[in-house]
């Protein structure tokens, strides 16, 4: 009689829940909006990698040919040109590269051979293998190699030239060469950046979806496990008395819906992310379901009025699991638990005669004490949970205020 208004319950806080969350919050928007700005940015930057690797392309060929060349010579030019920005974009334009020596060896041939047919001139090309070396070898041999091959470009250039305008010409391809270096390293390591932040972006998401995953899992448990057990007592309980004591019934119906609306907003909680638990709310409620499970309560507090909130509401949260543990796996007929603070530490500790249930069990084995163990030791506190040598079980933990 009473489970169908239990789960229909539960059923519309969680309807009520999605309904409220529907519309795309705040944060939802910011990041979405930072989502687009990174695609875009990568774009910007994949965009700025290619027009670089062309810009320098197309600056071969202007400083080698005069425009009097032979349209065979001109043909061969652009094909060579075509093939530097095709062989570097392809193997060395994202920044890294799984086999560099191919694809240097490649930039160096065709910087290099091309001089037999379109004269010393051509060693400018020689740029987009300083751009290479740039990218795969360390600053304390690249940049040694940079230097060798711009002035090694350069003087090719000016041993070519008139001696009135070779000191120039020569001058000129080594700035060239070691500035299309440059332009093509840094344009490659700006995409290599771009997409090790993205893929850290992605793995950050990932990461959080996890973690909240485990969030709502842990909280679903430590929330609702006393709740429910509560609404299932307190349902059977009325089912008993509802024929042979009416007012009695009434009573505890009562008493059920109150539990029932504090589960509704135990649902709201977990899924707004608000966790917070009052200690002296869990206090007053497990006392009153270890009564309703026909449990002899003993309970103390002492000094926990200006516990921090954070360590009071992990202590709430451990003994609600705690006593939903007694009230589902134990057949206790007493427990008694105590709250306290002493010498900088908050102290719980739950006693119940009911350790031959959790015979066989180890300490810690279930999702809701490893959950339990995990809360304590994040706040610096330890937790523990065991059979004792006189036929009781108890559960401590202990939190730095």
């Amino acid at each position: 009689m009473v489970v169908p208004v239990r789960i229909s319950g539960i059923g519309l806080a969680a309807r009520t829940v999605v309904a409220a969350d529907e519309p795309a919050e705040p944060d939802e928007v910011r990041a979405a909006v930072a989502a687009r700005g990174q695609r875009d940015f990568r774009r910007l930057v994949t965009g700025a990698r290619f027009a670089a690797a062309v810009a320098v392309g197309l600056l071969v060929p202007a400083f080698t040919l005069t425009g009097r060349e032979p349209w065979p010579v001109q043909v061969s030019a652009a094909g060579y040109t075509a093939a530097l920005v095709v062989v570097y974009l392809a193997g060395l334009g994202q920044g890294r590269a799984r086999r560099p020596v191919p694809a240097l060896i490649l930039l160096a041939a065709l910087s290099w051979v091309p001089m037999l047919q379109l004269g010393p001139r051509w060693a400018v090309a020689s740029g987009f293998l300083a751009g290479g070396v740039l990218l795969v070898a360390r600053p304390s041999r690249s940049v040694p190699a940079v230097v060798f091959v711009s002035l090694a470009a350069g003087v090719l250039v000016a041993l070519s030239e008139r001696p009135a305008v070779a000191a120039l010409d020569g001058l000129t391809a080594a700035a060239v060469t070691a500035v299309a270096g440059a332009a093509l390293f840094g344009s490659a390591t700006a995409a290599r950046l771009a997409a090790e932040r993205e893929a850290e972006v992605r793995e950050l998401k990932r990461r959080t979806v996890v973690e909240e995953r485990r969030r709502f899992s842990r909280d679903m448990h430590d929330l609702l496990g006393l709740s429910l057990s509560a609404i299932t007592l307190k349902g059977e309980l009325v089912d008993r008395l509802v024929r042979t004591r009416p007012e009695a019934a009434k009573e505890e119906l009562a008493e059920l819906l109150v539990m029932s609306r504090r589960a509704l907003a135990d649902v709201r909680a977990v899924a707004a992310g608000y966790r917070e638990l009052s200690l002296d709310d869990e206090c007053r409620a497990v006392v009153d379901v270890l009564r309703a499970a026909g449990v002899r309560v003993t309970s103390a507090r002492a000094g926990t009025g200006d516990l921090p909130p954070q360590v009071a509401s992990t202590l709430a949260a451990v003994l609600r699991e705690g006593v939903t543990n007694v009230v589902r796996h134990s057949s206790a007929t007493w427990c008694a638990f105590s709250v306290s603070t002493s010498d900088g530490m908050a102290w719980l500790e739950i006693v119940n005669d009911g350790v031959g249930a959790f015979a066989g069990r180890p300490a810690g084995s279930g999702s809701g004490l490893v959950n339990l163990s995990r809360r304590v030791e994040a706040l610096g506190g330890r937790f523990t949970a065991e059979a004792e040598p006189n036929g009781t079980h108890r559960l401590v933990a202990e939190i730095p205020v």
